[in-house]
């Protein structure tokens, strides 16, 4: 092989390398720790999923508990965390049991900034 064609391969190498950069995954990240204020355990742990927003944003819940994300809204979403992933879609219900305490941090996949968490305490808190 000579050094052009080489040096040619190297930079396509390097293009795709790249490339493969520009789209890693920008998803979820894993259960945290919880942060030392996270106020009172919601009494209803349902998410509305709208046109673009989640609500409420923030929401606290015990171990064990089934959280439910309804679709409000006619755009589709999805919702994506650690260990849970909805499919697409405009419209139902998705729900998920938290049976580990942290801050789980969830997106829409299709939506940048659409985004929310739920914080999972010990039973009692």
């Amino acid at each position: 092989m000579s050094v052009p064609r080489l040096s040619l391969h190297l930079a396509s190498f390097a293009v795709v390398a790249l490339m493969l950069v520009g789209c890693a995954d920008t998803g979820p990240t894993p259960a945290a720790a919880l942060p030392d204020e996270v106020g009172a355990v919601d009494t209803d742990p349902t998410i509305a999923v709208g046109d673009h927003w989640f609500a409420p944003e923030e929401l606290v819940v015990e171990v064990g508990t089934e959280v439910t994300w309804v679709w409000e809204g006619r755009a589709v979403h999805d919702v994506a965390g650690d260990g849970f992933e909805s499919d697409v879609f405009a419209e139902g219900s998705f729900s998920h049991t938290f049976e580990t305490e942290g801050a789980y941090h969830y997106v829409c996949t299709l939506h940048p900034g659409m985004e929310g968490t739920v914080y999972v305490v010990p039973e009692g808190h």
